[in-house]
């Protein structure tokens, strides 16, 4: 008797064991079918295509940002550097019209 319910009991896991391993191959056969394969390949084509795209455009926006800063930095040096030419040709005029401090010293030399 424990023969047969052990010879019983190999049959029904054997049969359960071939009946998922039949399924698992038919899943896998149907995954790598050319048209299915095809449709798998297109589908990531297009989103890694759309993620290329958006990361291009992120990048652009990205960039034109950093361009406007760096075109307000400069205007903004420019700006500076004119103020500051404007206050040093200021004060060389304000010099050149001061009276002579220097003495007949300087005034003799050639």
């Amino acid at each position: 008797m424990r023969r047969m319910w052990w010879l019983g009991a190999g049959y029904v896991a054997g049969l359960g064991t071939a009946a998922w391993l039949r399924s698992k191959a038919r899943e896998a056969a149907e995954r790598y079918a050319p048209a299915n394969v095809r449709s798998a390949v297109a589908d990531r084509s297009r989103e890694a295509a759309q993620r290329a795209q958006q990361t291009a455009s992120a990048g652009a926006r990205n960039l034109g940002r950093e361009a406007r800063r760096i075109a307000d930095d400069i205007r903004h040096a420019v700006a500076d550097g004119r103020e500051a030419m404007r206050d040093t040709e200021s004060e060389l005029s304000s010099d050149d019209e001061a009276p002579d401090h220097h003495g007949p010293a300087m005034k003799d030399r050639p």
